[in-house]
């Protein structure tokens, strides 16, 4: 009887440690394994303690020993799924490429005059003021409109285009929302139809960084002075930008809304009044 025992005692020994070492293996393994009881394994050891394993800094900063051991005798085959062990980065490049090349292939005679305009918040006065107009009426920081500002002066001279037409485009298109999308999938400031020229984005790291403003805006103005050249005039670019070439005029028309928030813009700059709602 005392032998019976021991051996039951064994065996319930041995199934608790094969327990646990199946539980242990399919947390390590994570969810890729597509395995039902992966999320018991979860409940039973901490989900931080697998994501320091695999992280690549590991403890204290120092190499996550799981993966290296993976890297090091090749255990893992599944290189998509280990990849999405890893977070995504969005972020652009250091320096931030100019879009001003391929502007310049557009024929600057096909420019309406309209269009360009070199003079607009060049002094810091101006720009303050019209910075404060966009805080009042647009409920945005101080700081994101004066980064807005000073983006859309950058790339107005890489476009050759008027800054304040770049900034009315935002602001009707997405008050000022770099996170804006709509259902059509226009994205971003400028509200770029991403997936018709996400190409245009490559160069920014690809077409997620429709959400980054300093991308959007130079791909949205780049499109922008293409639909100018081709229609002929500025508010046929503008309805060709807006997508319908053949929408009607008048103040309350996107051409007209656009145009009128540009003329605040400019009366903002020299210390006109301006309505803030």
């Amino acid at each position: 009887m005392p032998g019976a025992k021991a051996s039951l005692k064994h065996v319930s020994g041995s199934l608790f440690g094969l327990g646990v070492f199946m539980a242990i293996s399919l947390w390590l393994a994570g969810p890729g394994t597509n395995a039902g009881p992966f999320d018991l394994a979860r409940l039973l050891v901490p989900g931080v303690a697998r994501d320091l394993l695999y992280s690549p800094q590991g403890l204290n900063g120092s190499s996550g020993w799981f993966t290296s051991y993976k890297h090091e005798v090749g255990q893992r085959e599944d290189t998509q799924a280990e990849s999405l062990l890893q977070p995504v980065n969005y972020s652009m490049p250091t320096a931030t490429p100019s879009v001003a090349g391929l502007a310049a292939a557009i024929p600057g005679h096909l420019i309406d005059s309209e269009a360009v305009d070199r003079h607009s918040l060049k002094s810091e006065q101006e720009r303050k003021v019209v910075s404060q107009y966009l805080v009042d009426k647009y409920r945005i920081t101080a700081s994101e409109s004066l980064n807005y500002i000073n983006e859309a002066l950058q790339v107005a001279k890489e476009v050759n285009l008027d800054p304040t037409l770049l900034l009315a485009v935002m602001a009707i298109e997405s008050s000022f929302d770099p996170n804006a999308q709509s259902k059509a999938g226009a994205q971003g400031l400028m509200q770029v139809l991403t997936n018709v020229h996400q190409d245009k984005f490559a160069p920014f790291g690809g077409k997620s960084a429709a959400f980054i403003p300093e991308a959007n805006i130079r791909v949205g103005a780049l499109i922008l002075k293409a639909c100018i050249a081709k229609a002929g005039s500025l508010e046929a670019g503008l309805r060709s930008y807006l997508g319908s070439p053949n929408a009607a005029s008048g103040e309350s028309s996107y051409t007209g809304r656009v145009l009128s928030e540009r003329e605040q813009l400019r009366n903002a700059a020299r210390g006109k009044s301006y309505a803030s709602i």
